[in-house]
């Protein structure tokens, strides 16, 4: 097997048009996405951050192989379970996980049972989520690249390139 063909694979399942995995954090102050800022010192992550559901799952649709950090919110508990409940089917290659104020600690087997790989009620607490997005960023599928594309990235100036 050549040091290309994991690539290979991993290209396969995203349409031509799709953006690479990204890590997208859904909430409302901000607060959320500066913790697992912190949990994730050092690693090359860039966060997209929402403010909605609905555009949390605009950013997810343009970068199908991503990993979700959504708040349970009261108000929006019903529209964040019926997305998660089709997750799997509409983005097989998407993960979600749930952070949320500790007074909706009671819902965390829920949002288990609907497809969240870990549940949270702590800013402190990020370390896992981090691990996981990680873990999930770098095993993602990447969009399929031009032949011009993939002879450009393989050129070994392009490192230095990226540093100007």
């Amino acid at each position: 097997m050549t040091e290309d063909a994991p690539r290979t694979c991993r290209s396969v399942l995203l349409p031509r048009r799709a953006a690479a995995a990204a890590l997208i954090v859904c909430e409302r102050s901000g607060g959320w996405a500066v913790g697992l800022r912190r949990a994730l010192q050092g690693a090359e992550v860039r966060i997209r951050e929402t403010r909605s559901v609905t555009e949390c799952w605009e950013e997810l649709a343009e970068a199908p192989g991503g990993f979700v950090v959504v708040e349970l919110t009261s108000a929006a508990a019903g529209e964040l379970l019926g997305r998660m409940v089709r997750l799997q089917r509409d983005l097989p290659l998407a993960r979600l996980a749930v952070v949320a104020d500790r007074s909706l600690a009671a819902y965390e087997w829920l949002m288990r049972e609907a497809g969240a790989v870990h549940f949270t009620c702590s800013p402190r607490q990020l370390g896992p989520v981090a691990r996981l997005a990680r873990r999930h960023l770098a095993e993602a599928p990447v969009p399929p690249q031009t032949l011009t594309d993939q002879i450009w990235a393989s050129l070994p100036w392009k490192a230095k390139m990226n540093d100007q």
